[in-house]
């Protein structure tokens, strides 16, 4: 979907890929504080996290109950690249060329919020998120950061809903 978009729009989002050991470093780096903060959720605090908590839970059971070893890392690195490629590849690069860096990065976040709007809390969160990653793309200038950040959080909150080690696949 995204590669379409781009091609129909004349984008090039793959153009500001560029691998690096700084981006790969900025990367790992970014993903710690977003990757802490499904500690922040403590059980019994908040209503509302109780139940995105439950709903995650239940959601990620379903998908990988009889899924083959290696599924989360390839669920976790697709949504990345994808998702980072439309989001931020061709919405928020496209809303800059025609407006503003603020008019493509909050759109582009609340449509990331919207695509995961599975609860008002997951879509607020999840908006959140579109805005950090989106900030990530804007500070860098390469949309590896943001892929590398979406897919590893992705890895460690699928780990961390489903009560497996990290270490696993």
């Amino acid at each position: 979907m995204a590669v379409g978009l781009a091609w129909l729009f004349g984008l090039r989002p793959w153009q500001d890929f560029e691998f690096s050991w700084t981006a790969l470093a900025i990367g790992v780096a970014a993903t710690m504080p977003i990757a802490a903060s499904l500690l922040a959720l403590p059980s019994g605090r908040w209503r509302w996290a109780d139940e995105l908590t439950g709903l995650v839970r239940r959601f990620l059971q379903l998908l990988f109950r009889n899924a083959w070893p290696g599924a989360v890392v390839a669920v976790a690195a697709l949504a990345g690249i994808g998702e980072e490629l439309l989001f931020r590849g061709v919405v928020q690069a496209g809303l800059i060329e025609l407006s503003s860096p603020a008019i493509g990065l909050v759109v582009a976040s609340i449509l990331f919020g919207a695509a995961h709007a599975v609860s008002m809390a997951y879509w607020a969160l999840a908006t959140l998120m579109g805005l950090y990653l989106g900030l990530l793309y804007h500070w860098t200038g390469n949309l590896l950061v943001p892929i590398l950040v979406h897919a590893l959080y992705d890895w460690i909150a699928i780990h961390f809903y489903l009560g497996r080690r990290a270490g696993h696949a």
